[in-house]
């Protein structure tokens, strides 16, 4: 995951992607501007909770290395990553601890 700091749209979700493996900036981009993605990557936008007065957005980027996914998958897939990375206990680290304690 990469956090920039700027203003949320188009053009800073396919600067992410240029960086980005197997994803190019110009690949099919939702019409919200958060996610962009081809049959072998993807990158999107996490949305933090409670992210109060951080400026800086947080990306992620997904790749395949095999030929049978396709653009659908790709889509469900940096959907469903990046609302993972957003949960509360991924951000905040909160049961982190917890489960190194029961380790």
């Amino acid at each position: 995951m990469t956090p920039i700091h700027g203003w949320l749209s188009a053009d800073w979700l396919q600067r992410v992607a240029e960086d980005a493996i197997a994803v190019d900036p110009f690949d099919q981009m939702t019409k919200d501007h958060r996610y962009i993605y081809s049959n072998t990557g993807a990158v999107g936008i996490v949305d933090r909770p409670n992210q109060g007065a951080l400026k800086d957005k947080l990306f992620a980027s997904v790749r395949v290395t095999h030929d049978d996914a396709t653009e659908s998958d790709m889509h469900k897939l940096i959907t469903a990553y990046t609302e993972s990375a957003a949960s509360p206990k991924e951000c905040t680290g909160k049961g982190r601890q917890t489960a190194r304690k029961g380790a």
